[in-house]
């Protein structure tokens, strides 16, 4: 093992001082793939510091009758940008109770949370969350965390997804329950707005309240029952709607 470890080191060096002999490295591709040396020093370098480094994630209330994450307890492929870097068809969960991204240590056992301040969005379950920071001075009064990206236009329709952690006592037994509740937000001319109530998202396209009135009855689309697709319906409708 003490032989081969310089081999190594020897072989990528080599590897590199040819391949820096241009400007720009070759895009990998599967007529490019990189060498076996380069290979093995990206997986080994890149993955493990920039990705696996955060604090070890615990399953707690394994025996609930619900789970703490978001729409599924059984891990799915998903990709996050990350200190900068991209990652692909990492196995994730999202812990929705602490808004965590989870991860699993590949190669060792265990689990880790990605540092949230890291993340700048991931997609998940054909969801893609994006990470916003309270920032009063900047006029953004929302809580810091990971923010569902409903609709994406001229204006931007966001869901926080969250879970309530509550406990019952059934049978002398104390069950664990997790509570699904959202909140909903258009973002217009740079400011949040929370939305609680139909009233108070066609106040934000009051020009063109009726027009939007009709297209909900149109698409059969009953904001109570289905306030997310409303939402994103009357976004899509009034972008078409002022479009020059």
């Amino acid at each position: 093992m003490k032989k081969t470890l310089p081999v190594f080191i020897a072989t990528f060096w080599l590897s590199i001082a040819s391949y820096g002999q241009t400007d720009e490295p070759a895009p990998i591709t599967a007529k490019n793939p990189p060498s076996l040396p380069q290979a093995l020093y990206e997986s080994a370098t890149i993955l493990s510091p920039h990705l696996y480094n955060g604090p070890r994630y615990h399953i707690y209330d394994s025996r609930s009758k619900d789970h703490q994450f978001f729409q599924s307890e059984d891990w799915s492929d998903g990709s996050v940008s990350y200190d900068g870097q991209s990652f692909e068809s990492i196995p994730m969960l999202y812990d929705i109770v602490k808004d965590k991204v989870v991860i699993k240590y590949l190669g060792r056992s265990g689990l880790i949370q990605l540092q949230s301040e890291r993340i700048k969005d991931f997609s998940y379950l054909n969801h893609r969350f994006i990470r916003i920071e309270e920032n009063k001075e900047a006029d953004i009064n929302l809580s810091t965390g990971f923010y569902d990206l409903l609709y994406d236009g001229k204006m931007q329709v966001l869901a926080r997804r969250m879970k309530q952690r509550q406990e019952q006592i059934e049978n002398n037994r104390v069950n664990v329950y997790f509570l699904d509740k959202t909140f909903f937000y258009i973002k217009k001319d740079g400011v949040y707005h929370p939305i609680h109530s139909k009233t108070a998202a066609l106040n934000l396209f009051d020009d063109q309240k009726k027009a939007l009135k009709k297209h909900l009855r149109d698409q059969r689309i009953n904001f109570r029952k289905d306030k997310e697709k409303a939402l994103v319906q009357m976004a899509t409708k009034y972008d078409q709607l002022i479009r020059p």
